[in-house]
């Protein structure tokens, strides 16, 4: 996964002024919406996942890697 900052998806993706805000964006990655991560408060989008979805909902269940991999819920 590659990822670039809101900022970028943002000029790829809307027009100008019409991005989403950063507060959007971090909502997205942390509920899974949108497929990314977080890094020190900054959204980082896998902006190949972003062009190619045209519906963006919650994951099911969204639980980081740490969880998955030993089975926490």
């Amino acid at each position: 996964m590659a990822l670039a900052s809101h900022l970028k998806a943002n000029r790829e993706f809307f027009e100008k002024g019409c991005g989403p805000a950063l507060s959007d964006w971090c909502e997205w990655v942390e509920k899974g919406v949108v497929k990314g991560k977080l890094i020190d408060g900054k959204p980082f989008v896998d902006l190949q996942w972003f062009a190619a979805n045209d519906v963006m909902t919650r994951s099911a269940k969204h639980e980081s890697a740490i969880e998955f991999l030993s089975g926490m819920d």
